[in-house]
């Protein structure tokens, strides 16, 4: 038969027993708590394939049909409904899966055009949004990404199709204003240089009215379909809108 160990030295082998074995169990812990915040419930992951799939398609048929101009302020609303559902790593599935859908069924094209006009801004919203940032954040910077997006997304049309698109909407800007100069006789032409940056700021100025509409549409649909004031819309805005939260 084994004696079990009593006095000092007993008490500090049960001691050093019961350390080790609570490292033992906070690491097991800490461990498990990595691991599920790096992984999506099953339940996220199906809803998010589910909002890929119909943004995707809906996607897909709008530019196929000539009918993106129409649905423009639907397609960032799967990854700002992940977003406020659930967390920005659901939004950020729902893009990511939407862009590899278009990617396999329009062309990398479009897929990029989704991811940097529609999927970046509909993503810096619900990171914006989830921290309950105000509009006077929400839309400027939301409308950077937008614009930044359009740049970007004219680069790399202008790689693919081998023509740089932007330089010629420049160069057919400038024809139109040395038109309208001709016509009304007058002889004061602005540089090229001024073309560019008015270029600029009228992607910047369409970026603006954009986001401020889709702020204003947000506004009623996701009040109803996600959760009271999810937007932080100020209250001068909830009362114009007649959104009562």
């Amino acid at each position: 038969s084994v004696t079990p160990t009593t006095g000092p030295a007993g008490n500090a082998a049960d001691a050093a027993d019961n350390t080790a074995a609570a490292s033992a169990a906070a690491s097991a812990a800490g461990t498990g708590t990595k691991s599920g915040s790096a992984e999506l419930p099953i339940l996220v992951i199906v809803e998010c394939a589910m909002l890929a799939a119909l943004t995707g398609l809906s996607f897909h048929l709008s530019t196929l049909f000539r009918l993106d101009a129409y649905f423009g302020a639907l397609f960032p609303m799967p990854v700002v409904i992940a977003a406020a559902r659930h967390s920005t790593g659901a939004a950020r599935r729902v893009m990511l899966t939407t862009s590899l859908l278009l990617f396999i069924i329009s062309g990398p094209l479009r897929s990029m055009n989704y991811l940097l006009l529609h999927g970046a801004m509909a993503y810096s919203l619900g990171i914006m949004w989830n921290k309950r940032c105000s509009w006077w954040i929400t839309i400027p910077a939301s409308a950077a990404v937008r614009s930044a997006g359009i740049f970007g997304s004219l680069a790399l049309s202008s790689l693919i199709l081998r023509e740089d698109l932007m330089a010629l909407l420049v160069m057919q800007m400038y024809g139109l204003l040395d038109q309208i100069a001709a016509n009304i006789g007058a002889s004061f032409m602005p540089s090229i240089e001024w073309i560019w940056a008015i270029a600029a700021f009228l992607v910047l100025i369409n970026s603006l009215s954009y986001v401020v509409i889709l702020h204003a549409v947000y506004t009623i649909v996701l009040n109803v379909i996600v959760r009271p004031n999810y937007v932080n819309a100020p209250n001068r805005v909830k009362k114009m809108l007649g959104v009562h939260t």
